[in-house]
């Protein structure tokens, strides 16, 4: 299951498979801190660059729902941002979501929801600041994350990533950050 993790790590984070100059290489990040809070993983990891030691931490949740020869992925990852956190979600190119398909549920009810463009029409999907702090509050709130689509395929999908360990997780992840100095 592990070996599972790693390889969708680099299928979903192809820059960090690549060295500096954008080669396709194995990368040069060592991980520093890796803890799993059910679905939810809290990573640190660090490299040596021109101007010293570089450390980043980040929170995230890879889903790979489809796999060859029509492969499917989508993740979202959480990190520093100089206005507290940026949020963003991998959603492959091609992806239609229903209108309502981009949503937190908790107890049947919708505690939060996205009608961004971007994020609906798998163009890009990030959020910072205000839009960050409302998302994570919903995340925090627990439930589960429904994200309903038609994938490039034309595959009808209806993903749920349960929201259970998530405030366990980003509590580990503000705590490594903080550790390591790495600044919002």
């Amino acid at each position: 299951m592990k070996w599972i993790a790693l390889l969708t790590i680099g299928l979903a984070l192809p820059a960090a498979a690549q060295d500096r100059q954008g080669n396709d290489t194995a990368s040069d990040w060592r991980v520093t801190h890796y803890q799993s809070f059910g679905i939810w993983n809290s990573i640190c990891d660090e490299r040596i660059e021109d101007a010293g030691l570089v450390q980043r931490c980040y929170l995230r949740w890879v889903d790979v729902y489809s796999t060859r020869p029509e492969f499917g992925g989508q993740f979202v990852f959480v990190t520093p941002d100089p206005e507290g956190y940026q949020i963003e979600f991998g959603i492959e190119p091609g992806t239609v979501f229903s209108p309502n398909g981009f949503r937190i549920e908790a107890q049947g009810n919708v505690t939060w929801r996205t009608h961004w463009p971007g994020c609906l029409t798998g163009l890009s999907c990030r959020f910072s600041g205000n839009d960050a702090d409302e998302l994570l509050a919903a995340m925090k709130g627990g439930g589960t994350f429904r994200f309903a689509f038609r994938d490039r395929y034309g595959v009808a999908r209806d993903l749920n990533w349960p929201l259970a360990g998530f405030p366990a997780a980003l509590a580990d992840f503000e705590t490594q950050t903080q550790s390591r100095a790495i600044r919002h």
